[in-house]
């Protein structure tokens, strides 16, 4: 499908193979004319002069010319908080930069995770992991433990990536449904380094039930099917209201924790940035939360007045495109009651022309629709209720939910690369992805 003359929105990012050689992938996102998203990977290529803004901000440019996309039609690209990649974006490409909410998230919990006794006790937890892993023993002991003890699930330990936070809350939740055979075997090979003592363990209970949204809104961000940018700002909304309730099992390094996180995802997409501005409308134009219900209302109103000003040149171009259309040939003469008729007729199709375009009216009567369900495909309300009844608000939609609120499709290019190990193998990958895109883009 030919995404020329679309509102594209991109996403990239960068890494580096085993044998050392680097490459930057660019991905494009459209919604079709049927209000279907599709993403296209433009360029997979090597980086081999330096890591500099200016030189990822060429290799990005470079892959939309081969398409034939015009750098003005990009609505924003959304990076990781890579200093260099998020200078590219701004400062060179010009373009509104949007940060990574998988990578924001995980930014914020490993700051919570690195509380001084969460983060020995999840230590601890890790080498505990790493030895039943690691020792065939310690895996059949383990084994034994979970048949005498009638589990129903007899699963290995799992151990933390130190790049993937999540598999930080993986690891806990895991240890705490395998709590009871792992001590006993820890017990029985008298094991003192690796055993949690009962505190701890009811300590990473409750540091479990804390992360357990934040892995939600990993998964439900890392989507390219659907809608994500729109939905960045009240899910970062609904995390923070989750880390302002208390409990009785709170200890004081569980409330340092949720301090500490907390205090990272407020400073992110700060409230007099462009960014947040872009976000909030695009959630405007997401009928799941176009009641804007994590603002004030000031900032609703500031949303409202932008969305109007954008359907109102919308307005303004079409009216100024028909003008220019050519004149009707000249009509019969008519009978002056006839001719009555049309100067009535010219003063009333004004006045109902100017109340079917009333835009401020097409705002307000969205504003009123019935808020969708947060897991309710936007798109096919769109396509089926939406487009009709606001054509224009439509069209300022179609721009904004095209963005994707994680670069997750791009990190998904490199996700097996770690098996290329040289040049040759890396020029395979590239060669795939090139076929990759061939196909996609004669669908």
């Amino acid at each position: 499908m030919a995404i020329k003359n679309k509102a594209v929105a991109l996403t990239t990012d960068g890494w580096t193979s085993l044998a050392n050689d680097a490459f930057v992938t660019v991905t494009a996102h459209v919604i079709t004319e049927d209000w279907e998203m599709k993403d296209f990977v433009l360029k997979t290529g090597e980086l081999r002069e330096s890591h500099t803004a200016e030189n990822v901000s060429k290799s990005i440019v470079d892959g939309l010319q081969e398409f034939g996309v015009q750098l003005e039609s990009v609505v924003a690209v959304t990076t990781d908080n890579a200093a260099n990649y998020v200078n590219a974006v701004e400062k060179h490409m010009k373009t509104m930069n949007v940060p990574c909410f998988a990578h924001t998230i995980n930014l914020a919990v490993r700051k919570g995770l690195g509380v001084r006794s969460i983060e020995n006790s999840v230590a601890r937890l890790k080498r505990t992991a790493a030895y039943f892993n690691h020792s065939a023993t310690a895996s059949y002991l383990l084994e034994e433990k979970q048949k005498q003890m009638e589990m129903p699930k007899r699963d290995k330990l799992i151990n933390a990536c130190a790049t993937r936070w999540n598999s930080t809350y993986e690891m806990i939740s895991r240890a705490l449904e395998q709590q009871a055979p792992v001590a006993a075997v820890i017990f029985d090979k008298k094991l003192s380094n690796l055993e949690l003592s009962t505190s701890e363990w009811t300590q990473l209970e409750r540091v479990k039930d804390i992360l357990r949204p934040f892995k939600v809104s990993t998964v439900a961000l890392s989507t390219d099917k659907y809608p994500t940018a729109s939905a960045v700002l009240p899910m970062r909304h609904v995390l923070l209201s989750h880390l302002r309730q208390e409990t009785d099992s709170d200890t004081a390094a569980v409330k340092e924790m949720k301090a500490k996180i907390t205090a990272d995802l407020n400073k992110r997409y700060p409230e007099d940035s462009d960014v947040f501005m872009f976000l909030n409308t695009a959630s405007y134009l997401d009928p799941r939360f176009h009641c804007l219900g994590h603002l004030d209302h000031g900032r609703q109103q500031e949303v409202h007045d932008k969305v109007l000003a954008e359907i109102t040149a919308i307005a303004a171009a079409k009216k100024s495109g028909e003008s220019e259309l050519p004149a009707p040939l000249e009509a019969p003469r008519k009978s002056s009651l006839s001719a009555m008729g049309d100067l009535f007729s010219q003063v009333y199709q004004q006045q109902t022309r100017a109340a079917a375009y009333d835009l401020h009216g097409e705002l307000v009567q969205y504003e009123r629709e019935p808020q969708l369900p947060p897991d309710a495909d936007p798109l096919l309300w769109w396509k089926s209720t939406g487009s009709a009844r606001y054509p224009y608000i439509a069209q300022v939609a179609k721009k904004y939910l095209t963005v994707p609120g994680t670069s997750v499709r791009s990190e998904r290019v490199f996700s097996s690369a770690g098996n290329i190990v040289n040049k040759k193998r890396s020029a395979l990958a590239a060669d795939h992805v090139d076929r990759l895109v061939f196909l996609a883009n004669n669908m």
